[in-house]
């Protein structure tokens, strides 16, 4: 966690000449989210997706003076550059990180997500007990926390929880392929569909899975009121796909809630207010220092799409918060002494993937030379340090499971050696692969020509095309040539790596499609608590792969680590598989394609802070299904 106030300007970072640092252009999605097959311009945390498991928290932001329990207060005013079309999170064409933000300030779940993007406990006493059966299932047993009561003051049950899934899974028969026609939208039931039993006692749930789902704390992440709606599944779920756009129940009431705050009204293109949850069961949070209600007394969240109109309000008093796309506008706001940047790393990591059916990138020495050529602490220094502080580390980032803030994180790529500028090795690779260098300082390889690689971003996002361009002239230092290739936006993702000629290629090994639309590609992606999704990004055949990645040992690996029940266990078989992806551990003499596809740059997180309006603030762990107003019990205005 990141708390402090910074006075110093960005670095002066020169290539060929003096590089301009303009504000970064796009919405509160340019990347990528894992789940679709296609990066989305607004997609959940706004890229590709994975999900990263569940340790210790960050300290909270900043120790709040001592807490009147809901006295006063004042509204907390958060300005957001965007809107969310509703507020049904599930559906699968609602999928916009502001929506996950705002609900999990009312709706709480099973478990939640802490600012080290690991899961605690939330409506659960401890974090249960599993066993493996003799027939390969496995039970969880869990307990709910005492005292627990929905905002209208009828008790949170087990049966509530057990009535949540029933409509989550209620069916309509089958759709023609045969599949169950669920009710509930809900784009991915992975880890509900393998439950076979599920029942309430008391303060007890238990649930069983046909096997082990590593993710298991994430499936009933949201518990829903039953006495608002019909005791019958099917009517149910239908009733949860109406109410939950506008936050109402079928009488036209306001959902009770289980958070600190109530939805209260929404001014389309304007504003949304939330209001003290006065009957709220208390924070279980690591990263909460108030474990009791709210401070203030209501939250307005004004739609701002303008950057500079949101640090206006932020600079005016207008508003007291910001959680939004790093942009470099923002870096003199991170310098004023009247703002404090409180960002935690998050989940969201920056990368240069590559297509390992280029003719140069096929070659393992090819690859190993550009990840040694890499200076991503010149990067970091440029670029998120200005922004972000300490939270970052300066090394950038060596990992694609685990990530920094994480207990379980292994700088796999620093520990190889990769991303510190070493151009004396990156050239040793380069020869050893049979390249010389040219009258222009550029390698070139006897069979397949001068050593000239593609890269492609979202264009129009400035943080990100300065980043190809201090990489570029790294590659340069090396006798690699980089060239820019970027599309504006999000049409990048559709038109490029995730166009159906490039997953044609990566999915057939090469015999179909256009293997030549692209060579290297930088986005990101958005984990989790849980890392395995993130093995959906590198399965052969998959459409979440475009880098043409396959290995049968890899495969065989993915499905052991996702089967261990031990946390400590499948963690370190996680670091195992991100060996190779990040390195070339695994290659031999005649496997030379088995890794180090992946050069993982650093986490990007989102931009949050707050003004000195603010005595103290909560941290946002930056997620889905958290954000800037989980921990709103923290947040307390100044006298």
């Amino acid at each position: 966690m990141n708390t402090t106030r910074r006075s110093h300007k960005l670095l002066a970072l020169t290539a060929a000449s003096a590089l301009v640092f303009a504000a970064c252009g796009g919405s509160d999605g340019d990347d990528a989210d894992t789940g679709s097959s296609e990066p989305t311009e607004d997609s959940v945390a706004d890229e590709p997706a994975d999900e990263p498991a569940d340790e210790p928290a960050d300290e909270p932001a900043e120790e709040p003076a001592e807490e009147p329990a809901g006295d006063g207060g004042g509204t907390l005013i958060w300005a957001h550059e965007q809107e969310p079309g509703d507020l049904h999170l599930d559906d699968p064409e609602n999928n916009l990180s502001i929506t996950s933000w705002i609900r999990s300030a009312m709706i709480e779940g099973l478990f939640g997500i802490s600012g080290s993007t690991e899961y605690y406990p939330e409506l659960l006493a401890d974090a249960g007990e599993l066993t493996t059966n003799d027939d390969g299932s496995v039970t969880g047993t869990f307990t709910l926390r005492d005292g627990l009561t929905w905002s209208d003051g009828d008790d949170l049950t087990a049966e509530d929880v057990v009535w949540t899934f029933n409509a989550i899974m209620a069916t309509d028969g089958e759709t023609e392929d045969g599949d169950p026609n669920y009710i509930y939208l809900l784009g991915d039931r992975t880890g509900l569909d393998t439950i076979t039993d599920i029942s309430a006692d008391g303060n007890t749930i238990t649930i069983t899975w046909s096997e082990f789902f590593a993710g298991y704390k994430g499936v009933l992440n949201e518990v829903y009121p039953m006495h608002q709606f019909s005791e019958d599944p099917a009517t149910a779920a239908a009733e949860l796909n109406d109410g939950l756009r506008g936050w109402t129940t079928p009488d036209g009431s306001t959902i009770a809630s289980s958070g600190p705050m109530n939805f209260e009204s929404w001014e389309k293109g304007v504003q949304m207010n939330m209001v003290r949850n006065d009957s709220y069961h208390g924070s279980n949070s690591p990263d909460a220092s108030n474990t009791g209600v709210a401070s203030v007394e209501g939250v307005q969240i004004n739609f701002v799409t303008d950057t500079d109109a949101q640090i206006n309000a932020l600079q005016a008093g207008e508003a007291q918060i910001v959680m939004t796309q790093p942009q470099l506008a923002f870096e003199d706001l991170a310098s004023s002494d009247d703002f404090t940047v409180a960002s935690s790393a998050g989940p969201v990591f920056e990368h240069w993937g590559l297509n390992l059916n280029n003719a140069h990138l096929a070659k393992y020495q090819v690859r190993e030379a550009l990840a040694y050529a890499m200076d991503k602490s010149e990067v970091m220094a440029g670029l998120y340090t200005p922004l972000f502080g300490e939270s970052l580390p300066a090394e950038g980032l060596g990992n694609t499971y685990w990530l920094s803030n994480q207990s379980t994180y292994e700088n796999h790529a620093g520990d190889a050696g990769y991303g510190a500028g070493d151009i004396a090795s990156a050239q040793a690779s380069l020869e050893a692969a049979g390249y010389v260098q040219n009258g222009d300082g550029i390698y070139e390889h006897p069979d397949d020509g001068v050593l000239s690689l593609r890269v492609g971003t979202t264009g129009g996002n400035r943080l990100r095309e300065i980043q190809e361009e201090l990489i570029q002239a790294q590659m340069k230092d090396a006798g690699i040539d980089i060239v820019i290739d970027n599309v504006e936006g999000g049409a990048y993702f559709g038109e490029v790596p995730f166009s159906a000629d490039s997953i044609a290629c990566a999915t057939s090994g090469g015999t179909e499609g256009n293997c030549g639309i692209w060579d290297i590609t930088q986005f990101a992606w958005v984990g989790g608590p849980w890392p395995g999704g993130q093995t959906a990004s590198y399965r052969a055949g998959g459409e979440n792969n475009p880098y043409g990645f396959a290995n049968d040992d890899f495969e065989a690996l993915a499905d052991e680590c996702d089967t261990i029940v031990d946390d400590a266990d499948r963690a370190a078989c996680y670091n195992e598989l991100d060996t190779w992806v990040t390195t070339l551990n695994n290659a031999t003499a005649d496997n030379g394609m088995a890794g180090l596809f992946m050069l993982p740059l650093t986490q990007k997180p989102s931009f949050y802070g707050f003004t000195s309006d603010l005595s103290g603030a909560g941290v946002a762990p930056d997620a889905q299904g958290a954000g800037p107003l989980t921990n709103v019990v923290d947040f307390v205005f100044a006298d």
